[in-house]
């Protein structure tokens, strides 16, 4: 009854949040300012473990993600606030269920009051996939991305990847940040510690041969390097997400 009523109190118009389920794995929300969910789309409802989306209303990100995860998606939000400035395209870590995650894309724009105060914010999240899927492997971008994938283990150079697109260094980084909204060197590590945060949560093998066969120097870097990209050490992921596989 609590969130009835604040969704009857509060409730935004309608920002046609229905036309989000209708665009393949786009996840669409508004918040208050006080980061409390006031409008969602179906699809988002259903990954956050709930029926229908009026099941939100009231709540936040700290009702359903780990407190480290719920406080980097409030850090933006309160940036987005804050500024009155959007924040366009930012990738980040979201869990899929059972361990698994996916690299997705997130936009938030600030909602203005007719007297210029922020309001709320709306955001979109789409898989990170969605922005990649357009480029094929005809395409200059297409080989380099394959051989990432392949061999993100390795010690890949930026220059043998610019051989591969036919393009100068500079020339391909640029392109590569146009079209991913990251470096060459960032989106390597994401896919390291995408490949670490299956083995963590599905396997036994310690987190020496992980770091080793993820490509890390050693133990450290991969715990340094995991811990600033998923806000949580790799012994705590995989307590937190082996628990969950077991069930």
């Amino acid at each position: 009854m609590k969130n009835l009523t604040f969704f009857q109190e509060h409730q935004l118009p309608d920002h046609g949040e229905g036309l989000f389920d209708h665009l393949p794995g786009f996840l669409y929300f508004v918040k208050d300012t006080e980061l409390r969910f006031v409008s969602a789309n179906e699809r988002l409802a259903k990954k956050l473990g709930v029926e229908v989306p009026h099941e939100l209303l009231g709540k936040t990100d700290r009702d359903f993600f780990p407190p480290s995860q719920a406080s980097a998606y409030a850090k933006d939000d309160i940036q987005v606030i804050t500024s009155g400035k959007p924040l366009y395209n930012k990738v980040e870590l979201v869990p899929r269920g059972k361990g698994f995650v996916d690299w997705s894309t997130t936009t938030k724009i600030p909602l203005f009051a007719p007297s210029g105060k922020v309001v709320a914010i709306a955001g979109t999240t789409r898989p990170f996939s969605t922005g990649t899927s357009a480029i094929d492997i005809h395409s200059e971008l297409g080989t380099p991305l394959k051989v990432m994938h392949d061999r993100f283990a390795e010690n890949i150079r930026v220059t043998e990847l610019a051989k591969l697109a036919h393009l100068s260094v500079s020339a391909f980084e640029r392109k590569f940040k146009k079209q991913l909204h990251m470096t060459p060197r960032q989106y390597i590590r994401h896919l390291r510690v995408h490949d670490a945060c299956y083995k963590l949560s599905h396997t036994d093998e310690p987190l020496a041969g992980i770091s080793a066969s993820c490509g890390y120097v050693d133990q450290s870097h991969f715990s340094r390097e995991f811990s600033r990209i998923t806000n949580e050490t790799p012994l705590h992921y995989r307590k937190r997400h082996r628990a969950r596989v077991g069930r």
